[in-house]
């Protein structure tokens, strides 16, 4: 017996495009977010293309050719939330389209065709949002290409090493709108995010089993947390302790061999924070669980034993934002005391990554949007049944919100501190002023910090109570249908 050949493209895109008002939230949604990601791509892209005879710009990070790599680190930066945001949003509507790719193996189709069917489905959908986004950039590239006249100081190399401050009169762009990066990298960048995205929908659905009878989800059963936790602790402990681990390998005078270790450790600190939010929600939920006689507290707990991962996978992109942001407040005090104080770049080139940095933060709180969304209405059986029982919704609404939060206040006290423990580790703790030239101690920006962190849990507080105008639809008496 031969295998059944798979569904043909004009099937195959049929199958993927056919669904309901969730589907089409999830594909426009994934296409919004792929657009934004294209346009961030050829942003940084642009930025690549300035050479010597473009310009000048408004902004001195522009023209500022040793910084163009900062910009565009900082732009390929924002496309992790963006990615982040895409990979939630193809979660909504899961149940219904869990139940179509069944109906789909019941008629025949093999588990690879279901796997095909929402692959392409995710591919077009970023495929249409690439488009967009790319056009959106050639648009704009025309619309914003308005120099005007002024005088801006440019950094001129003398000679070797040695650049002076030069005025130059004439037009000036606020963006480079003057160039345009090559054709095959906006065609590769086009190409490369439908591919990404349907790679990512493939890896999603490793953990599912697409069967006639239904989606069965394999979840582990208790998450890791010594792993995580070797991990935070050799990342953060490495950082406090750097000058002690740059000697041991005798790597004192090689910059690039001293940022590369820098870099390798906060990726392990970040790792550990990522992987151990399952973990830290699952003891939070076993602490609170017998020791609470709260009704929404202690749903909130049961919950948390039982779905870790679900009450932590939200929190991805939040913790990685509020990391780099403590990086970057870090590194803030120390610029701007070894800087002149009369000169205005620094602070200006830290309030533009601050506007990055909360950019990144809207993003995340989008994509926890989006979870706390679809977890709402997966769980309508069991919250109906609850509001059936005479649960009232208020303590449905709250053991929501603690859900999302409880988890998310420690570790994202735990990226601040390890943020800031990152820079003073790396940097050091005294600086010599630039005013004076005296050993001066750097301070701890706790003021930013706090901003930081606090800001980030009022959003994230603020974005999980917008996913309760969910509820009142996911706790109506003829949910109790719905398969639990």
């Amino acid at each position: 017996m031969t295998a059944s050949p798979g569904p043909r493209g004009a099937t195959l895109l049929r199958l993927a495009i056919t669904g309901g008002s969730a589907d089409r939230m999830r594909i426009l949604l994934t296409a919004m977010g792929a657009a934004a990601g294209t346009l961030a791509l050829l942003a940084a892209a642009a930025v690549v293309s300035i050479g010597p005879s473009d310009g000048p710009y408004s902004s001195d990070v522009l023209n500022e050719r040793g910084l163009h790599q900062g910009v565009v680190i900082a732009l390929i930066l924002l496309c992790l939330p963006l990615l982040v945001f895409v990979g939630q949003c193809s979660r909504i509507g899961a149940p219904a389209r869990d139940r179509r790719l069944a109906a789909f193996r019941m008629a025949g189709a093999t588990p690879a065709d279901a796997v095909k069917i929402a692959a392409t489905e995710t591919g077009l959908a970023a495929a249409l949002g690439s488009l967009l986004g790319a056009g959106m950039y050639l648009s704009g590239r025309i619309l914003l290409d308005r120099p005007h006249l002024d005088t801006v100081t440019v950094m001129r190399e003398a000679r070797e090493n040695l650049f002076v401050g030069e005025p130059v009169t004439g037009p000036v762009w606020n963006l480079p709108t003057d160039v345009i990066a090559p054709w095959w990298v906006i065609a590769s960048v086009v190409i490369a995010i439908p591919i990404a995205a349907g790679v990512l929908s493939v890896v999603a659905l490793r953990r599912v089993a697409l069967t006639p009878q239904g989606v069965i989800r394999r979840q582990p059963l208790r998450p890791p947390a010594v792993l995580p936790a070797i991990l935070f602790a050799a990342g953060a402990g490495g950082l406090a302790a750097f000058e002690a681990v740059v000697q041991a390998f005798g790597l004192d005078g090689s910059v690039k061999a001293l940022a590369a270790i820098a870099l390798l450790l906060l990726l392990l600190c970040g790792a550990g924070l990522l992987l151990g939010g399952a973990a830290i929600a699952a003891g939070i939920g076993a602490l609170l669980a017998p020791r609470v006689n709260n009704p929404a507290l202690l749903i909130a707990s049961r919950r948390m034993i039982a779905a870790p991962y679900t009450a932590s996978r939200a929190s991805t992109a939040v913790l990685l934002a509020v990391l780099i942001g403590a990086v970057v407040q870090g590194v803030r005090e120390n610029f701007l005391l070894i800087t002149d104080p009369n000169e205005s770049f620094y602070a200006d080139t830290f309030s533009l990554v601050d506007a990055v940095l909360a950019l990144a933060i809207a993003l995340a709180a989008a994509s926890l949007l989006v979870t706390a969304a679809e977890s709402v209405v997966e769980r309508r059986h069991t919250l109906a049944a609850l509001a059936a029982a005479g649960t009232p919704r208020g303590v449905l609404a709250r053991a929501i919100l603690a859900e999302t939060l409880f988890p998310l206040v420690p570790t994202c006290l735990l990226a601040a501190a390890a943020g800031s423990v990152a820079v003073r580790g790396v940097l050091g703790t005294e600086v010599s002023a630039f005013d004076s030239g005296a050993t001066v101690p750097v301070p701890v920006p706790w003021t930013e910090l706090a901003i930081l962190t606090g800001g980030t849990l009022a959003v994230t507080a603020a974005v999980t109570a917008l996913a309760l105008l969910f509820l009142r639809r996911s706790t109506d008496i003829t949910e109790l249908r719905t398969a639990a």
